[in-house]
């Protein structure tokens, strides 16, 4: 099992390694195109990107610590901030299995149990994942530059429709959602939890995880507009582009953080209207800012150990 582990890890490596050389000689086969393009730094709307990408950053930690609220755990939200992000750092290790090891562990000192936080990393998904597809289906919905990619849209666009209607079913219907969290404790050989939330409780977690995916969308769009004069994006067209390509690296599986299969999707989906080289060039420049983001929040979260409790919030 751990030779068929090291394995997979290597093959996804190498397939987010074949992918971003790939649009690395994109970029470089048209290296003098892209010299005569319309390039330009707006530093207003970098900054704006900036505050948009920490706002989602924020949302996001709280999205979590209602999620605990659910489970009658209260936690400050700085302890929430350094659990989400450290934990998130397992992202880029192939396979979703270390984010998951890494919140148990840091969630343990903020003391929460590992049945609660195991259950918690799955509720994460099981919000997250449908908020961000209702936003793909509503903002590209059949836009023109997908025109040419009708049959793998359509059959991405059923998937997340069933997606969204399953989590419609469960949403409403907590009884079920509790039922297959306890299955899924099952696997990993911990107790059943007892998963109750009232509809409040619910429906902020769902739009805790709305608003991060918009903010998020809209920071791509702004850095995108930092960069390029005229790009003839709609607002609603990029920030959907971000959050699909976002999304389809995530449930990948292939490879670490989405390497790669994010930056593939993006340049796909902006080529309509950029062309290959540029769009590759965007896709690019973008993973390397997200990536000195995470690793700005990174260290922000392990300054928050620093930072004096004053006492633990009581459980309800």
């Amino acid at each position: 099992m751990a030779g068929k582990k090291v394995v997979r890890q290597i093959i996804g490596w190498l397939i987010a390694a074949a992918i971003i050389f790939i649009l690395f000689r994109t970029v470089y086969v048209n290296w003098a195109e892209l010299q005569n393009w319309n390039w330009q730094i707006s530093w207003p709307l970098a900054l704006l990107s900036i505050l948009l990408l920490a706002a989602a950053y924020v949302t996001a930690s709280q999205g979590w610590r209602t999620i605990l609220y659910g489970f009658g755990h209260r936690i400050r939200f700085h302890e929430s901030f350094r659990v989400v992000y450290l934990a998130n750092l397992g992202r880029y290790i192939p396979g979703k299995v270390w984010q998951v090891i890494g919140m148990v562990g840091l969630a343990r000192e903020v003391n929460i149990p590992a049945k609660i936080s195991l259950a918690s990393f799955a509720l994460v998904q099981a919000y997250a994942l449908p908020a961000s597809f209702l936003l793909v289906l509503i903002m590209l919905g059949y836009a023109a530059p997908l025109q040419a990619l009708a049959v793998y849209r359509d059959i991405f666009y059923i998937f997340m429709a069933v997606v969204v209607l399953i989590f419609l079913i469960l949403f409403f219907a907590p009884k079920g959602l509790n039922w297959a969290l306890n299955r899924i404790l099952k696997l990993f050989r911990q107790e059943a939890v007892q998963y109750r939330p009232d509809f409040k409780n619910r429906l902020a977690i769902f739009a805790w995880y709305l608003v991060t995916w918009v903010f998020l969308g809209l920071s791509f769009h702004f850095f995108v507009a930092a960069l390029i004069a005229d790009s003839g994006f709609r607002v609603l067209f990029s920030a959907g582009a971000y959050i699909a390509a976002y999304n389809l690296g995530y449930i990948s599986f292939i490879s670490p953080g989405g390497l790669g299969v994010r930056e593939g999707v993006m340049s796909a989906l902006l080529a309509p209207q950029l062309g290959g080289p540029v769009a590759a060039s965007i896709a690019l420049i973008h993973r390397v800012w997200i990536t000195l983001a995470e690793a700005v929040i990174s260290l922000l979260a392990l300054l928050t150990y620093k930072i004096k409790s004053g006492g633990r919030l009581p459980s309800k």
